[in-house]
């Protein structure tokens, strides 16, 4: 580990801008426009949303490696319903919205094969679970019309 070096960053998808990081990538003989199309390359799939990206620089023989970590199911599920916020404004409360969306299953196995990926779990029936049940913690967030748990409900009397 002798002359690595860990940079953590939280960069906008596909849009990552290594300004604030670039002189010293510089310094160290690193090539920042290289490094900065990887990480968009990396993280355009989550296009719109913050990203914690960690950068592995070996200052020794300069190479790099760079690690993406999957936004949250919270975050995900934003993207999915094309919301900024996962809550219903006290206006929209007044007028009797409770629902902010609803997923398809799609989406969820969508979401779940990304969180599979940061996970490493082979078992994409086994996250879809873990993601539905993230999902039924968020207020307002159906899926296919139908309460997160009883979706749950539904999968597990399918699997016996």
């Amino acid at each position: 580990m002798i002359g690595m070096e860990k940079i953590n960053l939280i960069v906008d998808a596909g849009k990552a801008n290594l300004g604030q990081i670039s002189s010293k990538l510089i310094s160290l003989g690193f090539n920042v426009n290289e490094i900065q199309k990887e990480i968009n390359e990396k993280t355009k799939e989550f296009s719109g949303l913050k990203v914690n990206v960690t950068l592995l620089l070996d200052k020794e023989n300069k190479k790099y490696e760079i690690k993406v970590k999957a936004p949250s199911v919270a975050d995900l599920v934003k993207k999915e319903l094309g919301v900024e916020l996962l809550k219903i404004s006290e206006e929209d409360k007044q007028k009797g919205k409770t629902i902010i969306g609803s997923l398809t299953m799609k989406q969820v196995e969508k979401i779940a094969k990304i969180k599979a990926e940061e996970l490493g779990e082979k078992d994409l029936k086994k996250v879809i679970r873990m993601v539905i049940s993230s999902i039924n913690t968020l207020q307002g967030v159906l899926i296919e019309g139908k309460k997160p748990k009883e979706v749950l409900k539904q999968l597990s009397h399918l699997t016996r």
